[in-house]
């Protein structure tokens, strides 16, 4: 039942994808902490439900999730001025882009876990 709480975290991905795509990149951040805090609460809520092969993948991509949304404040304070390094939104999208794969194929690793 638990699994349910994916589904409005994929929507909230594909608002913020969304989002970001109309030019809001302060709503893409909060989209995309609110995505992630909705998978991370699928975690801590039933960790038992998970074997350890499968947690370790879910807190590598919850890593790799945190590190790109704490790149993406760098970048959102490059957009509005506030920082030099022109690097910063490269790198963000790079480590988005990874986050995002990785999140894929954990989700889809999940998915074909033998539940027996």
């Amino acid at each position: 039942m638990l699994d349910l709480l994916l589904i409005p975290a994929a929507a909230l991905l594909c608002l913020a994808l969304w989002a970001v795509r109309r030019g809001d990149h302060r709503l893409h951040g909060h989209l995309m902490t609110a995505a992630m805090t909705l998978i991370g609460l699928r975690l801590v809520l039933h960790p038992r439900g998970l074997s350890p092969h499968h947690r370790t993948l879910w807190l590598i991509t919850l890593a790799a999730a945190g590190i790109t949304i704490l790149l993406g404040r760098m970048a959102l304070a490059w957009r509005e001025g506030r920082s030099n390094p022109t690097a910063i939104p490269r790198i963000h999208r790079a480590f988005g882009t990874a986050t995002l794969i990785g999140l894929s194929l954990t989700t889809l690793v999940w998915l074909m876990r033998n539940r027996g």
